[in-house]
């Protein structure tokens, strides 16, 4: 029976190639594009999956309660703190993690990142080792175990068991030496802890006196631990964050005589290990995170796509079964069963979506890298290690294929097993064209969001955000305080400034007092001197900048140290914030510091994401009391990056500092990384909207070839009578221009309510504008009409005699 059924498959293609490879190429797209979107969310839901003690594993988090940003860090010590004084925590870990050191061994050498380790490290989480041992780890506080991928680097096929590899430091003229005494197992791609250098944590600065270590000055880790009986995390959590206060109070006190801590700053939290990955989106310095929100919006455009490519699939081969009716029915007179006729419609169509799936993996070398563009991720797909997902999603396809099947055969249920006049054909036009209405919605709704995301996007990308932040760069001067004058000698270089950059994707706020009213202004405090406003393009409303002349003789110092005032310059946030009607001369202060006055104000800027509001901003005239010249902030004119880029080079060489730690020296945010997740839901819609469309074009061509063919006889009649083509096309195009119309009154609202909750994000945004509702409409209208019209216009200008004679 198989056989037959193949046979019969076989036949039909040749006989209807066209249709069948259309039929087949828009379930291809679609499949194809669902796959690429599969793997990647198949991978993100399996970030640190592999660790067997995923559930009982929390790492400790810090919120600071003048920041907008939390951060994994904890006091050196706090471990081993908790691990004493809570009995549920059973076994802790720490990593803490040295970034941009050079790993030299022989004539070989590595730039890359060091890791601190716990030998628990190896207990808890799920690594292993494919030479060496960990119980030597723990004993040899001067080993090091090293992955599969420096090993290579290092050593090539050499035995790396052994040998010695040095370690230097940006300014550490010191070097470390450590022994190799084992070779990690390749890292999975899904982990959020990464490395390749792993030394035991006893050695990390151990000159470092212990209220250093509580203070942060002495180094903060990732703190691991591991607790299988915790039932309440949030009570541990506020439990933890006393005693960590407690202590770091002791400390403060101690070592800080004339600064008193009051009340707890901050807040922990801990995040279990399995939900790290999508729960650490504003946690800094964390270099794999994910964004639950985005991999939710990417499964609903996979499943919709599927939704429509099943769909339109259905609708195009419900058409093509029209002709096979009276196949059917032959064969049901000859005896063949209902059972026969659903399994040879259900083995062809597990037929069409097994070669989708064979399109899938030939197309898959070429097609990977532009979805991973689009979606923004550097998986890799290997049938070696990908085993599981193929076989899944093959799982998937063959369940679609016995879906598609089920359907055909319900939808032609009627006209194939019972006999029914054929007046009453027209319900399945209804349902067809039901089918299309809902491809139109989705699409008319598409083109909205993305002409909205679109517009938000351009919107934040080209606001006016009261300064130039593309020409400006940050670099360290490595105490070579005549670096800014060979800067200022070179043409394409506008002016430099020792200070911060002013923008920055997170901010602290500190409460500055009034002096004359008591009340406290939360602002952000930013470190300048004479040139800051020059630098940045930053305009100075009233008042005066800070004074031109440097600090630089360390007498000089003295003097202005002593001085108990410091200058600061703050912007109109500040007055309005502040109330201040005069704010020139007024005096704040922060307790334990100086105390401020204001000498100028100059105009509200955009400093960081335009998720926020403009918060009040001071300058701070560290200049004017002999500010470490560490930070130089240089503007450039358009074009001259890579010139910069060359010139600070070859001024550091030349002063003898190693090429490798020189080779990003040059530091500035980018806006578009900034607003990543904005880009890529943007490039998603692009996408996926192409699709909706090619999939729609195809279903409006079946439908418009089912219509007229449905209306084979009233369009013969009518020509009869007089009608014209004009009056012809109107009539069969007047249900589409209905169905578009029907569709867009109900995608507007949707789309709407999803576009004003996903602007809410935004401090500052884009209006929701009545013309991109009206111009998606328009779009789709025409582009419909385009589609049927010229199967319309066929059946419009057929002799009406053949027409009545078909009938």
């Amino acid at each position: 029976m198989i056989f037959k059924i193949l046979k019969e498959y076989i036949r039909r293609i040749s006989r209807n190639y066209k249709i069948y490879i259309i039929s087949i190429l828009g379930m291809s797209i679609a499949i194809i594009a669902s796959f690429h979107i599969y793997h990647f969310v198949f991978k993100e839901l399996s970030v640190d999956g592999f660790h067997s003690k995923k559930k009982e594993i929390y790492r400790v988090v810090q919120k600071s309660l003048n920041s907008n940003f939390p951060v994994a860090d904890t006091p050196l010590p706090f471990g081993e703190l908790l691990k004493e004084k809570f009995p549920e925590v059973e076994s802790y870990t720490r990593i803490t993690t040295r970034n941009e050191i050079i790993v030299k061994a022989n004539d070989k050498n590595d730039k890359n990142d060091i890791s601190y380790i716990d030998a628990s490290f190896f207990e808890l989480f799920g690594f292993s080792l494919k030479k060496g041992s960990v119980a030597q780890f723990k004993e040899n506080s001067n080993g090091v175990i090293i992955s599969e991928k420096a090993a290579k680097i290092l050593f090539g096929e050499k035995e790396p068991i052994g040998e010695v590899l040095t370690f230097s430091e940006d300014y550490k003229e010191n070097k470390d030496k450590y022994e190799v005494i084992g070779v990690l197992n390749k890292i999975p791609e899904n982990s959020t802890i990464q490395g390749d250098y792993f030394i035991n944590i006893e050695s990390y600065q151990k000159a470092v006196s212990i209220d250093m270590k509580w203070l942060g000055t002495g180094g903060s880790t990732h703190l691991y631990l591991y607790m299988p009986k915790t039932q309440n995390t949030k009570l541990f959590s506020e439990k933890a964050t006393k005693l960590m206060f407690s202590e770091v109070k002791i400390r403060a006190n101690r070592a800080f005589v004339n600064q008193t801590i009051k009340e707890p700053y901050f807040e922990l939290y801990l995040q279990r290990l399995d939900t790290i990955y999508f729960n650490s989106t504003d946690i800094v310095h964390q270099k794999r995170k994910g964004d639950l929100q985005f991999l939710r919006i990417i499964l609903l455009v996979g499943m919709l796509t599927l939704f429509l490519a099943i769909t339109n699939y259905i609708i195009m081969n419900l058409g093509l079964n029209v002709s096979r009716v009276k196949e059917f029915k032959t064969r049901r007179y000859l005896g063949a069963s209902k059972v026969g006729i659903y399994t040879q419609l259900v083995i062809e169509s597990l037929l069409n979506t097994s070669i989708c799936f064979v399109l899938t993996l030939i197309t898959y070398p070429l097609m990977g890298r532009f979805i991973s563009n689009i979606i923004g991720f550097n998986y890799h797909l290997s049938i070696a290690s990908d085993g599981i997902l193929l076989v899944i999603y093959f799982g998937i396809i063959l369940l679609l294929g016995l879906i598609i099947g089920s359907l055909e055969f319900v939808f032609s249920y009627k006209s194939i097993i019972i006999e029914k006049p054929r007046t009453k054909r027209q319900n399945s036009w209804i349902s067809k064209k039901l089918m299309i209405g809902f491809q139109l919605l989705l699409f008319i709704g598409l083109i909205i969001c993305i002409l909205f995301v679109g517009k938000q996007v351009d919107y934040i990308q080209n606001k006016d955000l009261g300064y130039n932040p593309q020409n400006v760069v940050s670099l360290s001067t490595r105490n070579y305080t005549d670096l800014k004058s060979f800067l200022e000698t070179k043409s394409y270089v506008k002016s430099t400034s020792y200070s911060q950059l002013l923008f920055s994707p997170t901010f602290n706020l500190n409460a500055i007092t009034n002096v004359e009213t008591n009340k406290d202004v939360d602002v952000i405090l930013k470190e300048g001197d004479y040139n800051f406003l020059k630098v940045n393009g930053i305009k100075l409303l009233y008042g005066r900048n800070f004074p031109e002349k440097q600090v630089t003789d360390k007498s000089d110092k003295i003097k202005q140290e002593s001085k108990s005032l410091s200058e600061i310059l703050v912007n109109e946030e500040f007055v309005r914030k502040a109330n201040l009607k005069k704010p020139i001369g007024k005096v704040f202060k922060i307790e334990g510091y100086k105390e401020f006055v204001i000498i100028g104000v100059i105009k509200n800027v955009y400093c960081t994401p335009l998720y926020y509001p403009i918060q009040p901003l001071i300058i701070n005239n560290k200049d004017y009391t002999g500010w470490y010249y560490g930070s130089l902030v240089v503007s450039f004119q358009d074009g001259y990056r890579q010139q910069l880029y060359e010139d600070t080079r070859g001024f550091f060489i030349k002063k003898g500092v190693e090429p490798m730690f020189i080779e990003d020296i040059l530091f500035q945010y980018d806006l578009n990384d900034i607003y990543k997740k904005e880009l890529q839901l943007k490039h998603l819609l692009e996408a996926f909207t192409v699709i909706v469309l090619f999939i729609s074009l195809l279903g409006m061509i079946a439908i418009s070839l089912f219509i007229t063919e449905s209306k084979t006889k009233e369009i013969g009649i009518r020509k009869v009578n007089g009608a014209t083509i004009k009056e012809i096309m109107i009539m069969l195009n007047k249900d589409f221009i209905k169905w578009v119309f029907i569709a867009f009154v109900i995608a507007c609202p949707i789309a709407y309510y999803a576009m004003s909750k996903w602007l809410e994000n935004f401090a500052y945004k884009t209006g929701l504008s009545w013309w991109v509702f009206a111009l998606a409409g328009a779009f789709t209208l025409i582009i419909a009409l385009l589609t049927v019209s010229w199967q319309t216009y066929r059946a419009a200008t057929r002799n009406p005699v053949e027409s009545l004679r078909d009938e």
